[in-house]
């Protein structure tokens, strides 16, 4: 897995999910799967025409959900939806003579999704007749069989940053049209140890993001590749997506987590915002006790199309009514 450097920047909207996160000392860490790109912990993978390469990846995640049969055993009406995929299946591959993603891609239920998975590896004849009847979908419903077992069934959780600053795209899309914030935090401290996470004992995966348009060789991976091919696959994106230099957080969980305030070491205002959004920030960041950070602004250039960041000074704050008293920091401007 890549490493990062010591930072990222995280993009926002000035918004009550912003000061819940400043007041709670909190980041959200998503489900990758409703990230804004439907490739997203779904990198592409190349299609393969070997039948004993596809047959051998069949008997992987047999091996894998077969090591799941006691929780298999004590899911509720396991034997009954058993039945249920089995009949399912007679029905796709002999009786309607198709295999497609309106047989697989309607089991929504988590607990339903593992028992179809046991059924169909299980009974090598639903793979054989699957590969004749459409080897497209076939490959497809393995590997999506493989992200379940792998990546979905783990539940990890993703917050999501970049190695800039100063991308104009990046602050158009993510702090919303240059009237947003940036924050920078840092990861380590000056002993090398991660030190974002409020608890000591919680630690994330740091990863930078792999931006590539080669689709993934899975079939050909052995086993040892494909018991360790989980961050690999939360950490590709499609090359179009390079601009945004993207930073990701890895969490064992989904939802929001504790982090240690002391990590910001930047605020970065967007340059379309009001002096009056830059103020009440800062007074709640000062009212929070925030300490040891640079208060910053984003600035357009005449001569170029990009950003440059600047110390924020009292005239970024003229007309907000400002009480430089009242923000509680060492030297602001």
């Amino acid at each position: 897995m890549s490493k990062s450097g010591n930072y990222f920047y995280k993009y926002f909207t000035i918004n009550q999910n912003l000061f819940n996160s400043l007041i709670n000392n909190e980041l959200h860490f998503s489900n990758p799967k409703n990230f804004n790109d439907p490739f997203d912990s779904l990198p592409r993978f190349k299609l393969c025409t070997d039948i004993n390469k596809l047959e051998n990846f069949y008997l992987f995640i047999q091996a894998n959900i077969n090591q799941k049969i006691d929780i298999l055993k004590s899911l509720k009406e396991f034997e009954k939806k058993k039945l249920d995929f089995e009949h399912l299946l007679e029905v796709y591959l002999k009786v309607l003579e198709k295999f497609d993603e309106s047989y697989y891609n309607e089991i929504g239920d988590f607990e339903h999704r593992l028992i179809e998975i046991f059924t169909f590896y299980n009974n090598i004849e639903y793979f054989q007749t699957a590969y004749k009847l459409n080897n497209t979908e076939l490959q497809t419903k393995m590997y999506f069989d493989y992200t379940f077992l792998y990546v979905d069934i783990h539940k990890y959780g993703i917050t999501c940053g970049s190695q800039t600053e100063t991308c104009p795209v990046m602050w158009g899309h993510y702090g919303n049209n240059h009237a947003g914030i940036c924050l920078k935090f840092e990861f380590y401290n000056s002993k090398n140890e991660q030190d974002i996470c409020f608890s000591k004992d919680e630690k994330l995966e740091i990863v930078e993001v792999e931006y590539t348009n080669s689709p993934l060789d899975i079939f050909s991976y052995n086993k040892d590749e494909l018991e360790n091919l989980i961050f690999k696959i939360l950490q590709t994106k499609c090359e179009k997506w390079a601009y945004e230099k993207e930073i990701r957080l890895i969490n064992y969980s989904q939802g929001f987590l504790k982090i240690n305030n002391k990590s910001i070491k930047q605020i970065i205002f967007g340059c379309k915002t009001t002096p009056k959004d830059r103020y009440s920030l800062c007074k709640l960041l000062a009212c929070l006790g925030y300490r040891d950070y640079e208060m910053k602004i984003a600035r357009i250039q005449p001569d170029s199309y990009e950003l440059t960041i600047e110390t924020m000074r009292l005239e970024h704050l003229a007309g907000s009514g400002v009480l430089i008293e009242e923000l509680n920091v060492k030297k602001p401007f």
